[in-house]
């Protein structure tokens, strides 16, 4: 697995196999946001949905997962969001009824740019999401090429597709992603302009919607 770091922050970008142009949002300050999606995936079998109770977040090159009023808005405006496209909400406890697993990723403070052509560089990151928090799964895996360019202050989310079945030799799928970047200044700005990215990501990822125009 191929990794590179430079000392150069660099607005986020995604650029994948499938993927929506990243659109700018107006919230006190310029907001990138970018998604893109396996094209095999049929989202219209997924009906049920969870979000994991933490996030993991990025201070530069630490790592660790955490929970407080921040996290849980965040968390919260992406559980509205499913539910607004037509998806049920499973509790975490229940995880194993679910169909789709969303867990959020904020990169606090970084110093260096990073840009990977190969994904699974992310899925070894210290302390980054086992797939074991899901189920017993043997690892992860993106259906589509992925290139990460992220700095501070950005928020990055992925949708696993929990229906896949589950062993040693079996990886867990992501369906969908999304990047948000661009947000700086206080918390309370931060927090705004995060939400509206959720808000924004999902917006532009039509093919999501399970209500009928």
């Amino acid at each position: 697995m191929k990794k590179f770091a430079m000392s150069i922050p660099l607005a986020a970008v995604i650029l994948a196999g499938c993927q929506k142009m990243p659109s700018v949002v107006d919230a006190d300050g310029e907001l990138l946001v970018s998604t893109s999606y396996d094209q095999e995936a049929d989202f219209s079998k997924y009906t049920t949905f969870t979000v994991a109770d933490s996030i993991f977040v990025l201070d530069s090159y630490m790592g660790d997962m955490v929970k407080n009023s921040f996290t849980d808005g965040l968390i919260d405006e992406c559980k509205t969001m499913m539910e607004s496209l037509g998806y049920t909400f499973v509790d975490i406890d229940n995880k194993a009824d679910a169909d789709l697993g969303i867990q959020l990723t904020y990169v606090y403070d970084t110093d260096y740019y990073v840009s990977y052509a190969d994904p699974y560089w992310w899925l070894d990151y210290p302390g980054y999401w086992s797939t074991s928090y899901w189920g017993m799964w043997g690892g992860w895996y993106y259906p589509y090429p992925v290139t990460y360019e992220f700095s501070s202050h950005s928020l990055m989310a992925d949708m696993a597709d929990l229906t896949t079945a589950e062993g040693e030799d079996s990886d867990l799928p992501v369906v969908w992603n999304c990047m948000i970047n661009g947000s700086t200044g206080s918390s309370r700005s931060d927090f705004a302009r995060l939400k509206t990215g959720i808000r924004q990501a999902f917006g532009q990822s039509p093919y999501l919607s399970k209500v009928s125009e």
